[in-house]
């Protein structure tokens, strides 16, 4: 998939702005606040429907604005289509593909951006949720059976809780835990196939980027697995059941998907407890790498990749090894200087932001 052009209305600090990209590495430069993620920001709502930045879409509108557009024209299995995504004050955002309106579920499908910014950083280091946040963020890309059970699954746990909150007779939760151990087995095995084949990527990319270290990705479950799906939902029901005097003393569902982690580790070493900020880097970018990977993989096509501020902590030799991996890829690159030593050896289109306009630079 290549994105032909984008214009923007009212987005972030943009009135109004024209981009036509190259096919390959576009690399946009600018001084800090100036824009350059709010770009990237427009190019992933244009593909993914929605923003990797904020879940309020009326922090991207223009102020004293009441709507957002975003457009563009992507190739894609050598197909031009007409993309459109209006963004409201009131949150009812509306999806035209080739102008017929569609629901989110469908314009996003057979699309996909893969983007790294520096909060990704955190991921690694912070709480289960911004690690569930990024697993069930990739799979849903690629997966729209996916993205409806954990709705469900999420839905049901929500209600479970309310009730948790509220009872003492146990038999009222009999349907929530066979409701749960319906929807948690199918997300707990999607992500346990997801996980293998990102770690298969990963690791790749990860041994060339550090020079020969060895990334693990381990999928730490709050109940015991089995690869026998039947057997999955009658041990995930029996620790449901088993969970209920503690769950009815917490007030929520403390063991399922939910409540799951990733462990990311180097030579058998957790990075959340012993990685360097180096090797963090490395394992995102390894990871993001074999998103793309991935992506392509499923959906026969590859993502738009997104990379903001990426090169600024990295050495030459990782530096060097990115850039050779975007060769088949429609890359967008932010930066705040042009100047920058591993833009030398780097094969791209060069444009700047001035006065809020892309201008392209010879």
């Amino acid at each position: 998939m290549k994105l032909l052009n984008l214009r923007l209305c009212n987005f972030r600090n943009y009135s109004s702005l024209e981009f036509v990209p190259s096919e390959n590495i576009n690399v946009i430069i600018g001084q800090n606040a100036i824009g350059k993620t709010n770009l990237l920001e427009a190019i992933y709502i244009l593909t993914v429907g929605k923003s990797f930045k904020t879940i309020k879409d009326n922090e991207i509108i223009n102020l004293n604005e009441v709507s957002s557009t975003v457009e563009g024209e992507i190739n894609s299995f050598g197909y031009k289509d007409d993309l459109r995504v209006d963004l409201n004050s009131d949150g009812k955002n509306n999806f035209f593909f080739n102008q017929e309106e569609l629901k989110l579920k469908d314009y996003k499908k057979d699309m996909a951006s893969v983007i790294f910014s520096p909060a990704d950083l955190n991921m690694i280091k912070f709480s289960p949720q911004e690690r569930r946040k990024y697993l069930d963020g990739l799979i849903s890309k690629i997966d729209p059976i996916y993205e409806h059970n954990l709705s469900k699954y999420r839905k049901i746990v929500y209600e479970r809780n309310k009730l948790l909150k509220k009872i003492r007779d146990k038999s009222l939760l009999e349907i929530y835990n066979f409701q749960l151990s319906e929807y948690g087995v199918k997300i707990l095995r999607t992500r346990l196939n997801i996980v293998r084949s990102l770690e298969e990527f990963g690791k790749y990319h990860f041994k060339n980027l550090s020079g020969g270290g060895s990334l693990k990705i381990t999928y730490l479950s709050t109940i015991p697995l089995s690869a026998d799906e039947d057997e999955m939902k009658k041990i995930f029901l029996e620790h449901l059941n088993k969970n209920t005097d503690k769950d009815l003393e917490l007030k929520y569902t403390s063991i399922g998907p939910h409540r799951d982690d990733l462990d990311f580790k180097i030579d058998n070493l957790s990075v959340k407890s012993f990685g360097s900020q180096g090797e963090v880097r490395s394992v995102v970018l390894s990871l993001k790498l074999a998103e793309v990977n991935l992506i392509n993989k499923v959906l026969k096509s590859d993502p738009l990749l997104l990379l903001d501020d990426v090169f600024s902590e990295l050495d030459k030799n990782r530096a060097m090894y990115l850039i050779d991996s975007l060769k088949d890829v429609q890359t967008f690159i932010t930066s705040t200087d042009l100047n920058e030593e591993n833009f030398k050896n780097l094969d791209g289109t060069f444009f700047e932001i001035i006065d809020k306009k892309l201008i392209k630079r010879t």
